[in-house]
């Protein structure tokens, strides 16, 4: 009698990060979704800031008409800036590949994420999206407010106040203990609590919290592609975030402008 052996093989009509899991990351759940969430930050944060330095560096006249501080030398060229954000770039780096694979555990300690099931509906995404914005912005909004209170200011969070002129990548320069509480706990909280999420819905916050500090970061208003050209009231953005780095007060929401108008806190950047 012959002897036959079967192989598993992933089937491609198996649900998308299933199928990679099997195929590239040797069926291990904590790899695929280490590897996915990784890239997807990596995507977004060099596509973006690649962009914003090309502009810069090359003067383009249809975007020069947008910077906000157009009448100001550009400071993010000179050589101590350039030295800063490539130490930042570097330690933000070796931060990710020590954080993103213990996300994996404490998304599945208080909840369960999913790999292999299938992407979860529209209505599922937006509304686990919209948890995601209010609670990120509301704790956002209060630990950011603290840190500007004058011993935590002076001691945190000024760090990140030395670039009068923000651009793209200077959000990831901070205080250790300012990336942790302000920037980290408040994005992951709602995450890790929530009983059922996706690693597609995970990708996509990481997608979209990135792309938008990089925007708010990025000292251009540029049209259409951001939320604040949309829903000017409600969304916060560039305007918000260029004033609050050249004067290092007011505007201390990251998504929307409801807790600075609610503390009287929400001024708009005026042409320099």
């Amino acid at each position: 009698m012959m002897n036959t052996t079967t192989t598993t093989t992933p089937e491609v009509s198996s649900p998308f990060f299933s199928y990679i899991c099997d195929k590239y990351f040797y069926s291990s759940e904590w790899f695929t979704f280490t590897i996915c969430t990784y890239i997807t930050f990596q995507t977004v944060f060099w596509l973006y800031n690649i962009f914003l330095f090309y502009i810069g560096y090359n003067d383009i006249s249809y975007f020069e008409k947008y910077r906000i501080q157009k009448h100001k030398p550009k400071l993010r060229f000179q050589p101590e800036i350039i030295h800063q954000m490539k130490n930042g770039i570097i330690k933000h780096q070796l931060s990710l590949i020590v954080s993103l694979p213990l996300l994996y555990y404490l998304l599945n300690y208080f909840g369960h994420v999913s790999v292999r099931t299938s992407i979860p509906s529209l209505f599922t995404i937006l509304w686990q999206m919209i948890i995601f914005i209010l609670s990120e912005d509301f704790l956002f909004f209060w630990t950011h407010y603290f840190f500007h209170t004058r011993w935590l200011y002076k001691h945190i969070h000024k760090k990140h106040h030395i670039f009068k002129q923000p651009t793209g990548v200077v959000f990831i320069i901070a205080d250790p203990w300012e990336l942790l509480l302000q920037n980290q706990l408040a994005v992951w909280i709602a995450p890790i609590f929530l009983k059922e999420k996706h690693l597609f819905t995970i990708c996509l916050w990481i997608f979209i919290r990135v792309y938008q500090t990089i925007n708010a970061h990025s000292g251009y208003d540029l049209p259409y592609i951001s939320a604040q050209y949309y829903l000017p009231w409600l969304m916060s953005g560039t305007l918000q975030h260029d004033y609050h780095h050249q004067h290092a007060k007011m505007n201390y929401g990251s998504f929307l402008t409801l807790w600075d108008r609610f503390m009287s806190t929400h001024r708009l950047q005026k042409d320099d």
